[in-house]
């Protein structure tokens, strides 16, 4: 197998394991697959070791199609955190709301018996 597809092949693992990340959270670890993956491609097209323009454009389309499922998968995320957010924001207006109606009880009183 030439450096191309090799380059390729390896670029194809990273990207499920990336997209396997994705899906258990771990996005760290995914963002460095991403780099990785980015950099494997980068070599693929630097090599210039001629190989067979289908075994190339078959690798090719399947990395096109994982890269549209980790688009999606990443799109899911970012929806997901977003309405994560919209959702504290509005808790955190509505616990605000009854800060204003509740007023914590002095510890001297403000005014004094002077009765007894």
């Amino acid at each position: 197998m030439s450096d191309k597809l090799e380059y390729l092949e390896a670029a194809l693992v990273a990207g499920e394991r990336e997209l396997h990340c994705l899906l258990a959270g771990e996005i760290e670890e995914a963002e460095m697959l991403a780099k990785d993956r980015g950099r494997l491609l980068e070599m693929a097209w630097r090599s210039a070791d001629p190989e067979s323009i289908g075994q190339l454009r078959d690798k090719l389309l399947k990395l096109k199609n994982l890269q549209g499922q980790l688009t999606v998968e990443a799109r899911r995320l970012h929806a997901e955190l977003k309405t994560d957010l919209q959702r504290a924001k509005q808790e955190n207006q509505r616990l605000s709301g009854y800060r204003t109606s509740v007023r914590p009880n002095p510890a001297v009183r403000r005014y004094l018996d002077k009765a007894g």
